[in-house]
């Protein structure tokens, strides 16, 4: 192999990198959809990882900025940001294509949300979280949280009767 086939085939590799990344970073742009555009690469995502500043805050900031309808890019992810109550509702009840969106963002390590079986009941979506809901709400009835409610306040005056002694003398205690 040549050094010039070596340094050609490098240059088109990290030019289609580039150009993959700059086609994603600029998807809401080329649609006319407003909001933050932010880095290449990384789109909004260190902004919204930023310990100062906790996300949905940012969120709010931006849907006050940018209106209820907004796109954003976290690296490669794509995501519409819709605020709108009764736009959300003709989305996931009124339309034939409800299907085709998700009420919260994938994690895509994850896995499929409607098929994989680690997937839990948070993060599941359509039928599968619709027959997790259905096991576990028998869970949750007024007569299971009534029987629980014994068991709860037993151990809350037990936390706190344990504070209390380990408090007494003034010394402090590690709560975590």
């Amino acid at each position: 192999m040549s050094l010039g086939f070596v340094i050609t085939a490098s240059c088109s590799i990290i030019l289609g990198f580039v150009t993959y990344y700059v086609w994603i970073w600029t998807y809401w742009i080329r649609r006319g959809v407003n909001g933050p555009r932010g880095k290449p690469f990384v789109g909004v995502l260190d902004v919204l990882l930023d310990h100062e500043k906790p996300g949905l805050l940012q969120l709010s900031e931006w849907t006050k900025k940018y209106g209820k309808v907004y796109g954003i890019t976290d690296g490669t992810q794509k995501t519409l940001i819709v605020s709108d109550p009764s736009m959300v509702y003709d989305i996931f009840v009124k339309a034939e294509c409800a299907d085709n969106f998700y009420g919260r963002k994938l994690n895509p390590l994850q896995g499929n949300p409607e098929t994989d079986q680690r997937v839990h009941m948070l993060a599941a979506q359509g039928g599968r979280w619709k027959r997790l809901r259905t096991i576990s709400s028998a869970s949750f009835s007024n007569a299971s949280l009534r029987r629980m409610m014994g068991t709860v306040e037993d151990s809350a005056l037990e936390l706190l009767r344990h504070i209390e002694e380990n408090t007494a003398g003034g010394k402090p205690i590690d709560m975590l």
